[in-house]
């Protein structure tokens, strides 16, 4: 199952938010007193108890609109309000390190979700206007989502790196021999980092507790939506696709006797204690053409001499020197050289005039990625902002290569990476939470 995008979700949950008819109000002719309990203290803001009902209620819808029935209410708040104040968090985060939104990715973001849903902006604002979403509500729930993505990409995704070391291990393994994809969810349960026996114990009985349950015929999903710590518990757990070349030895071991629909028992981690379900099996496909890129660019790092909104002027000085040159390629290509070997902070390419080479998808950091498969052979992009810093690039040439083995390569690179993204940003998430004051008003 395709995932679906965070801000795509936020468009989602925001055309749910719920609103009465004029019917109904009318009704209703006896003054109403709303008591907004407050749900939570998150540093200095809250979260009411009106926000966490909203919340509960797109969230349910969203559970449906991926196929999850029947899901209770109760079993949702904890870990609603969970999200919600991580989320806060994050944000509070985000402020406190400059980190911005502007109005461009906003509306870039917009055009590309109406694209998506083949609307145009006049049904975008009717379809917004009929659940009663202004859209300077909608601008916000996408610029708080936007602001998130670039946190974890400068705190979590920067920071994941995979060597060759690595890669090769993998191929030269038994494991790889024998290549098994499985679709997976998993639940999380996670241990404080300083916790003591006792609560080590609490939560491996809850884990327990768990195997019971599905035992007796509970749904994994609802289990998860339930009790998992994960970020993706309101997902039902599901986490995607996986090869055993990248899954730790200790889940391999279980998932070999597994059928599809089978799960394990509860596998502990230093984060915690994971149980996984078996949602699909396939043999290790044979690889194909692919498709490879050959790019060049600029990079202008961000770092403690460089600021970002330095960085973003001197790229864009860079940018407009070039597109001077626009008409005149020869002109524009040996400028670009030029300017590459004086400016560029990446020392690799800068020498061979910004020339990284041929890429294929999965190679770079998303960023990276979505900016070459947008920019016409031979053009120059605009300037992009990536976990590196603010580049501009140019695709010179394109190839279609049969990279079997390099693709496999790719393929183990990039999933060597997502296991480690997924635990630095759990130990990440549990980190800043232990940092933030945060206060659950049970009243």
């Amino acid at each position: 199952m395709k995932k679906i995008s965070l801000i795509f979700m936020a468009f989602i949950s925001i055309c749910y938010a719920d609103t009465k008819s004029e019917n109904e109000s009318s009704v209703n002719t006896q003054p109403t007193v709303n008591l907004n309990k407050i749900a939570a203290y998150v540093n200095k803001r809250i979260i009411t108890q009106n926000e966490l009902n909203q919340q509960i209620q797109q969230t349910l819808y969203n559970l449906k609109q991926q196929g999850i029935q029947n899901t209770q209410t109760a079993d949702l708040s904890k870990n609603v309000l969970d999200q919600m104040i991580v989320q806060q968090v994050q944000l509070d985060m985000a402020n406190r390190s400059g980190i911005k939104t502007t109005d461009a990715e906003i509306n870039s973001t917009i055009a590309n979700i109406e694209k998506n849903q083949n609307i145009s902006d006049a049904q975008m604002m009717n379809k917004l206007s009929s659940q009663g979403v202004t859209m300077n509500q909608f601008r916000q729930q996408i610029s708080d989502q936007i602001t998130l993505e670039k946190l974890k990409q400068r705190e979590v995704d920067g920071r994941v790196f995979v060597n060759d070391d690595e890669v090769t291990r993998v191929i030269n393994s038994e494991a790889y021999k024998k290549r098994v994809d499985y679709n997976l969810s998993n639940i999380l349960i996670t241990i404080p980092e300083q916790a003591t026996q006792a609560i080590v114990q609490q939560k491996s009985d809850i884990a327990n507790s768990i195997i019971q349950q599905l035992s007796q015929g509970q749904k994994f999903e609802q289990l998860a939506i339930k009790y998992s710590n994960g970020q993706n518990a309101l997902s039902g757990g599901e986490i995607g696709w996986k090869s055993n070349t990248s899954l730790p030895p200790q889940v391999l071991d279980q998932l070999r006797s597994l059928p599809i629909g089978g799960t394990t028992g509860a596998i502990k981690f230093p984060i915690g204690f994971m149980i996984f379900k078996v949602n699909g099996i396939k043999q290790h496909g044979t690889p194909q053409i692919v498709k490879q890129y050959h790019v060049r660019h600029i990079l202008i790092k961000v770092n403690e001499l460089t600021s970002d909104d330095e960085a973003e002027r001197k790229i864009d000085g860079l940018y407009n020197k070039l597109a001077k040159d626009k008409n005149d390629k020869a002109a524009e290509s040996a400028e670009f050289t030029e300017l590459s070997k004086q400016y560029s902070d990446d020392p690799g390419s800068a020498i061979k005039g910004g020339d990284i080479g041929w890429t294929s998808k999965g190679d770079t950091v998303p960023q990276f990625e979505q900016t070459i498969l947008a920019t016409p052979v031979g053009e120059i992009s605009k300037p992009f902002r990536s976990p590196f810093g603010w580049h501009i690039l140019q695709v010179m040439e394109t190839r279609d290569s049969n990279m079997a083995n390099e693709k496999e390569r790719t393929d183990i690179r990039q999933e060597l990476r997502e296991t480690k993204a997924q635990v630095l940003y759990t130990e990440w998430i549990r980190n800043i939470k232990d940092t933030a004051y945060i206060k659950i008003n049970n009243d």
